[in-house]
């Protein structure tokens, strides 16, 4: 292969992994926290190394660039699933919450009555509890640590504790 065409390989492979790195980073914040996303934020930097390792082989730098990528994006890409299946169930929960209160005239006591449309998100919902101090009921649930909560209620809607 001649030089022009490793050149434009690697500078491709740099515009695909970097982005996505990038984007993997940021939603690390929603995910793992604000101290993993700095985590990940430092190991997309590590790119600039490897450009300049690419000065000496564009293999050995290729080879860093996709071993950078295979350590920030699949675990991403698994943990941004989640974090859209566990919000869906957690707008099904809160709907069915509403539900049952003008069904009944009051919040639900606890989960024990709902039936959860995606079950593998069932772990991942932390807790519901019926509170006055939060408008009537507050649900917790989390993606990626235990340090890291997203919730709901009434009185403060939608929300996130990142650590």
């Amino acid at each position: 292969m001649n030089k022009r065409t490793e050149v434009a390989l690697f500078a491709l492979l740099m515009l695909v992994v970097v982005p996505l790195e990038v984007l993997c980073a940021l939603l690390a914040y929603e995910t793992l926290g604000e101290i993993m996303r700095a985590i990940y934020l430092f190991l997309v930097v590590l790119n600039l190394p490897i450009v300049f390792l690419a000065l000496r082989s564009r293999l050995a730098a290729a080879l860093c660039a996709v071993a950078l990528a295979a350590v920030i994006i699949p675990c991403q890409v698994v943990l941004c699933d989640r974090l859209i299946r566990v919000q869906a169930e957690a707008g099904r929960i809160v709907t069915w919450a509403y539900e049952s209160r003008i069904a009944s005239g009051q919040f639900p006591a606890d989960l024990s009555m709902y039936r959860f449309r995606d079950g593998d998100m069932k772990p991942f919902v932390q807790q519901y509890q019926r509170s006055a101090e939060s408008g009537g009921f507050a649900l917790f649930y989390r993606v990626g640590t235990e340090s890291t909560s997203h919730s709901y209620s009434p009185v403060n809607g939608w929300g996130y504790y990142p650590d």
